[in-house]
């Protein structure tokens, strides 16, 4: 996962995106979104703060698609787990990427807030028709939100 997104070099092979190798790009010029199991946010910046990272407009619509009107003006230090993780998928999408990762983003959540965001996001990638890859340990999970799995272990 982190060497599609540009953290991490290959040994070998490409990453190619849409018929574009994009093996050499910059991780910021690939297109790619990416969400963390923890959300990445800047505890100095409001939450509109945090989406101005990735575009300048469109906040309220953003957070209205993820259930978080009104959440413009809020510290990010006052967001419980869950409200993290939409922020943190709202600036993901405010940069119309080509597709989305998501590295175990549900895990850190309890159980029953878990399912929901889980079937939310799944909802919110289809409607902007983004693919996406799940990385989880979750079978359970991986069948309510993926069309396809590939299973891998090692």
């Amino acid at each position: 996962m982190r060497c599609i997104c540009g953290l991490e070099s290959l040994d070998s092979g490409t990453v190619r995106l849409n018929e574009i190798d994009i093996t050499n790009f910059e991780a910021e010029d690939r297109g790619i979104g990416l969400i963390f199991q923890r959300p990445v946010l800047y505890p100095h910046l409001s939450v509109s703060g945090n989406l101005s990272l990735a575009s300048k407009s469109g906040h309220e619509e953003a957070l209205e698609e993820v259930g978080l009107s009104g959440f413009e003006g809020r510290a990010v230090e006052n967001l419980s787990g869950g409200e993290g993780q939409r922020v943190a998928l709202a600036r993901a999408l405010l940069a119309e990427p080509d597709v989305l990762l998501l590295d175990e983003p549900f895990s850190a959540l309890d159980s029953d807030l878990s399912v929901r965001l889980l079937k939310d996001v799944r909802q919110l990638l289809k409607k902007r028709k983004c693919p996406a890859i799940l990385v989880t340990h979750n079978q359970k999970e991986a069948e309510m939100f993926s069309d396809r799995i590939l299973e891998m272990s090692g």
